[in-house]
């Protein structure tokens, strides 16, 4: 035997070999069985890292443009691996990364899109170690009925129907029991890969990150979702006709602790499943405007936000009390987001300027929020193209070549560099709410766009600046609604403002006035436009045979465009549906 290996086999070089395997063997066993594989998930989200790292290191370059393509779909796909892997808290997080896919290529969402659809859950022989470990009781002395097999999985928790021994049907929501174990080292992960995003891409993506995790730590503490859901009905209650349009599910706190949520069951079908709410003799049309109703009233009045009103978690039913009308079910109320008193003025003011072409205004709560570019602002807010200068323009424009493909995403990260001055100044609040609107616009193309959602939301957004006529006079400065004096009442708000003379006074009234009819005049407008789209669609629908989304599909190609015109970003598929 040569020396070398004389050398490699000696009694010492075998011990050292022994004890590394062993020690091995021992840290993937203690991992696997008592660390639900947190350091293996890791381990594999750290090396797959490095990998992309590489990846665009040597192949993101103006010399392999015609590779760059290939090069995200790649990404993406090993993205894609990780999180189906690792599953958990990566479920979710890869579904966060898939709808900021607005500043990132478009595969990103087309491949991770995939995660929606995950819903693996545990055996029923866990979920009663949970119950009993929770609730400190077997299953049969808390539950007459519990289905072995649940009726929903999701990336953190599952669902079964039961019955209390009182006879009450109810939603058992029990949490995987490696979510608690893992959501540490899983969100360190989270916070090293948009370190690596804002590395590899050159842009400001970390600035939110410490917020996301606060909401993310909320999502997984099922005390704190019934506090949400008891909130969300407090607040639905103060509007005369949404308190009999929406239901929030009763929760049975005796029976809720952090890992385990009971709480009444509802029976309905989903807000997009256009037939079956016509099977019902339900209105699609009353039913999506209640659905914007309900956000729109979150966003401009509460400012309690459900931030994840995907169809799954809105239902529809018939009225208890009336069987000819509907009511919607919300579910899951885990993951809220509270917008503070100053931001929920200046986003309604906001709104409203958009109506009025109120540049100065537009731009005054453009550099409160530390935003570059106004009309980019204006497009992701209302979800349409928009131009404080011209109409918009839905001239077709020419495709762009994938030997460009370097140089449009150049141009995408100066675009987002322009738009974001100031990250620090950005209300985090707009991390949610462009996912609340996204869901409702979506949901709203599903049922063929029967809602006229721009004009609804927009006259939420003027109730929510309450009866103050300063607002409708173009002497309002964006920063006073951030002044203390803004968060007391409309009342006391007035009263503490210096008293005018009558001129001035009658000067001021005439202006609210003026521009508040401009406002209507542009709402109408929008109103025409609507009518004209969903005529069209319906005589396609009628003569040709053609499925049509809408107005929110017209307004989805328009805007397509625009991004491809100005932003040199290349949409394609259904990008901004959720």
């Amino acid at each position: 035997m040569p020396p070398l290996l004389q050398r490699l086999f000696t009694y010492k070089a075998v011990r050292v070999a022994t004890v590394l395997s062993g020690a091995t063997t021992a840290l993937y066993l203690v991992d696997t069985h008592k660390n639900a594989r947190a350091i293996q998930r890791t381990s594999r989200t750290a090396w797959n890292g490095i990998l992309i790292g590489w990846d665009y290191k040597f192949n993101f370059t103006p010399g392999k443009a015609d590779q760059i393509n290939d090069l995200h779909k790649r990404v993406a796909e090993r993205i894609l691996h990780v999180c189906q892997s690792n599953g958990g808290l990566y479920i979710k997080l890869g579904q966060g990364i898939a709808t900021n896919s607005s500043v990132l290529p478009a595969c990103y969402l087309t491949t991770l899109k995939a995660l929606y659809d995950d819903a693996s859950s545990v055996d029923y022989s866990v979920v009663e170690k949970i119950v009993r470990k929770e609730l400190g009781k077997e299953v049969h002395e808390v539950f007459l009925s519990f289905s072995k097999i649940p009726v929903a999985a999701a990336s953190i928790a599952q669902v079964h129907k039961a019955t209390l021994l009182d006879g009450t049907v109810v939603a058992v929501k029990v949490q995987k029991p490696e979510i608690q174990v893992q959501i540490e080292w899983d969100l360190i992960a989270y916070r090293l890969l948009i370190k690596a995003y804002e590395y590899l891409f050159d842009l400001p993506m970390s600035f939110a990150v410490d917020y996301t995790i606060k909401h993310l730590r909320e999502e997984t503490d099922f005390v704190n979702e019934a506090r949400n859901s008891e909130l969300c009905n407090e607040y639905l209650q103060t509007d005369p006709k949404l308190r009999t349009q929406v239901y929030v599910p009763k929760v049975f706190k005796e029976h809720s602790t952090k890992q385990i949520m009971v709480a009444e069951w509802v029976d309905g079908c989903r807000a997009t499943d256009k037939a079956l709410i016509q099977d019902m003799g339900l209105s699609p049309k009353k039913v999506m405007e209640s659905v914007v109703d309900v956000f729109a009233h979150q966003l401009f009045i509460s400012g309690f936000v459900h931030c994840d009103p995907h169809p799954g978690n809105v239902l529809v039913r018939k009225h208890p009390d009336n069987p000819k009308r509907h009511q919607l079910l919300l579910l899951d109320h885990g993951l809220y987001m509270r917008e503070s008193e100053a931001f929920r003025k200046q986003y309604c003011l906001f709104w409203k300027s958009l109506f009025l072409l109120d540049k100065k205004t537009i731009m005054d709560i453009c550099t409160l929020w530390g935003v570059g570019d106004s009309q980019m602002l204006a497009n992701a807010t209302l979800l349409k193209p928009y131009d404080m200068n011209r109409s918009p323009s839905i001239t077709p424009s020419t495709n762009t070549s994938v030997l460009d493909a370097y140089e449009i995403q150049m141009k995408l990260k100066t675009s987002l560099k322009d738009f974001l001055i100031n990250s620090e100044l950005l209300p985090k609040e707009l991390i949610f709410i462009g996912r609340n609107m996204t869901i409702v616009r979506s949901i709203n193309k599903t049922l063929g766009s029967p809602v006229n959602r721009i004009n609804r939301m927009a006259r939420w957004a003027v109730v929510g600046l309450g009866h103050d006529p300063s607002y409708w006079t173009s002497t309002i400065r964006a920063d006073t609604v951030s002044h203390p004096t803004a968060t007391t009442s409309n009342s006391q708000t007035v009263a503490t403002r210096p008293s005018m003379g009558f001129w001035k006074s009658l000067s001021v009234t005439l202006q609210a006035q003026l521009n508040f009819w401009m406002f209507e005049a542009a709402l109408a407008l929008m109103s025409i436009a609507y009518n004209v789209a969903q005529l069209k669609a319906q005589v396609e629908r009628v003569l040709l045979g053609r499925k049509s989304d809408g107005f929110e599909a017209v307004l989805d190609d328009a805007l397509k465009q625009r991004l491809e015109q100005e932003y040199g970003i290349k949409v394609e598929g259904d990008l901004f549906d959720a």
